[in-house]
């Protein structure tokens, strides 16, 4: 008999989705879909709109990546204007996606992946979660919290806010770089270096296990392509 498999939510992605498996009658798999159950119309509510208020209507496509697509859109915006924005704000526009990537790749790392990394992919699902971790490895629980929020304080200092910050416009940023604020940053990164060396040299010595699924898990020719620029 015909029948279907609802996952739903999916859990361990920063966002909404669910997969349904079709299966036949012999109980083979038919058909497999996985859903984003999540519209947000972005395309639509931004028509008409004047050009400039994209890099701060864009960020609100997400909560985790803002700095992103304030930043893909700030230099669309820049081609639209055929500007070439200073050195300084190039520079400051990259501090603050790196600080968004400190966060977003600990959030990933810390807690979606490393319930499985730590407490083993076939271990209880109830305990196999960021509880779970803290329990177990409260050290790495705590660096990666105390990760995220370097990564948010960075992007507050620059932007004016943790999440949907500002600080972005056509033609650069909104100010220059504040002595203080510089002198903050400064002081603030000694702590989160020492946790990323940390968490590296577990992980190094954690993968060992997981050979056998890195090599096949997710490994699949696709059409993505990354772009970067002339320096790389």
């Amino acid at each position: 008999m015909a029948r279907q498999i609802v996952i739903d939510p999916v859990t361990r992605i920063e966002g909404h989705a669910k997969i349904t498996i079709h299966l036949d009658d012999q109980g083979a798999v038919n058909a497999a879909y996985f859903h984003t159950t999540q519209f947000r119309g972005f395309e639509k509510f931004c028509e008409g709109r004047r050009f400039y208020e994209m890099p701060r209507l864009m960020p609100r496509i997400c909560g985790i990546c803002p700095v992103s697509h304030s930043i893909a859109s700030a230099k669309a915006c820049d081609a639209i204007l055929a500007v070439r924005i200073p050195e300084t704000a190039k520079k400051l526009r990259r501090v603050m996606n790196l600080a968004q990537v400190v966060q977003s790749h600990a959030l990933s790392f810390f807690y979606l992946s490393a319930p499985d990394l730590l407490l083993g992919m076939d271990g209880d699902p109830a305990k196999r979660n960021l509880f779970g971790v803290i329990d177990s490895h409260p050290v790495l629980a705590r660096d990666g919290i105390r990760l995220r929020q370097f990564g948010q304080q960075i992007i507050e200092l620059l932007g004016g806010k943790r999440v949907h910050p500002g600080g972005v416009v056509p033609g650069g940023v909104e100010q220059p770089l504040a002595p203080e604020i510089r002198d903050k940053m400064l002081a603030m990164v000694a702590e989160p270096l020492n946790m990323i060396q940390r968490s590296l040299q577990w992980f190094k010595r954690a993968e060992e296990s997981y050979r056998e699924e890195m090599r096949t898990l997710a490994n699949f020719p696709s059409l993505f392509l990354g772009l970067v620029g002339p320096e790389g």
